[in-house]
């Protein structure tokens, strides 16, 4: 979908401007779920245009890492209140959400990347080529990202966006507590990932798919009780910490996986390519290793 052609992306003269502290003080169990709406939302939009911005004359790692994370959580807000955006607008957002993150994550995978091979070259001193060449790999991908990702366009569309949901919550559920909706949708989430870690646990065949699978539904649901703890009964610190711990071992498998597919699909004119061979072999090594530890904490989480 273009996004530039399907929803233009214009700067709005309404933004709304939310202190965090204010945001987290002012969720209630008797907050409608219009209300609530902007106050989660808005600290992760001012996070993302902060992010953006900084990223137009720097080149953090961790800054192009945080800016993906904060369009997931965004995604993850407006499936939270797809029922009442409908379908089409929480669709529109998401994609848009999805591209800024893949833009934004470029970087940040060629940095994983080269982190891998720097590890596999102490073992084998030749591999120092590719990694070299990763590394201007990685010039390039922040260059294009720059290039990509304006943090003016990013704000319009980001204030845009919040403004858009803000006008159609008020307009249909402005009297409606977000404490029962906010639940249903924990518990929605917390089945789907319930579903993912069986299935994960039974399969034989698609193993890294459904892994992936259980690491996004697992997002989702950690997103989600961090955006709504205040609002639903139950500490949920323990879930919390747990997800981030199982989240933590699901992705070091995946950037291995994510790596090897990277530098398989990537054509690398001044590396010889039983370099790349090599390091592809390291990478599969690791990968087997890593699969079965994720698997196990799969196992786990399903039972």
């Amino acid at each position: 979908m273009d996004m530039d052609s399907d929803w233009p992306l214009p700067r709005p003269r309404t933004f709304f401007r939310i202190d965090r502290q204010r945001a987290t003080a002012s969720l209630t169990r008797k907050s409608s779920i219009a209300s609530t709406f902007s106050l989660l939302a808005m600290p992760v939009v001012v996070e993302a245009v902060q992010r953006a911005k900084t990223l137009s004359t720097e080149v953090d790692p961790d800054a192009f890492h945080q800016l993906r994370v904060a369009f997931r959580k965004l995604r993850a807000l407006y499936w939270a209140y797809s029922p009442w955006l409908g379908e089409e607008a929480t669709a529109q957002a998401s994609d848009e959400f999805k591209r800024l993150a893949a833009v934004a994550g470029g970087t940040r995978d060629w940095d994983i990347a080269g982190d891998l091979l720097e590890t596999a070259q102490k073992s084998d001193a030749s591999i120092e080529r590719l990694v070299t060449a990763v590394r201007e790999k990685r010039a390039q991908a922040v260059a294009h990202s720059q290039a990509m990702i304006d943090s003016g366009a990013v704000e319009a569309f980001l204030n845009d966006a919040v403004l858009r949901a803000q006008t159609t919550l008020q307009s249909c559920c402005d009297d409606l507590p977000i404490s029962a909706f906010a639940k249903k949708r924990v518990r929605l989430a917390q089945r789907t990932l319930r579903k993912r870690s069986r299935r994960a646990a039974r399969s034989e065949t698609g193993r890294e798919e459904n892994l992936h699978d259980v690491r996004k539904a697992g997002k989702k649901l950690r997103y989600l009780l961090e955006f709504f703890q205040p609002v639903i009964k139950g500490g949920h610190d323990r879930t919390i910490k747990e997800l981030t711990s199982v989240q933590k071992t699901l992705g070091e498998f995946n950037d291995i996986a994510a790596s090897e597919t990277l530098i398989r699909n990537t054509t690398f004119e001044d590396v010889p390519a039983e370099i790349v061979e090599k390091s592809l072999q390291w990478l599969e090594r690791k990968k087997c290793q890593r699969i079965h530890v994720a698997s196990r904490r799969v196992k786990e989480l399903s039972g």
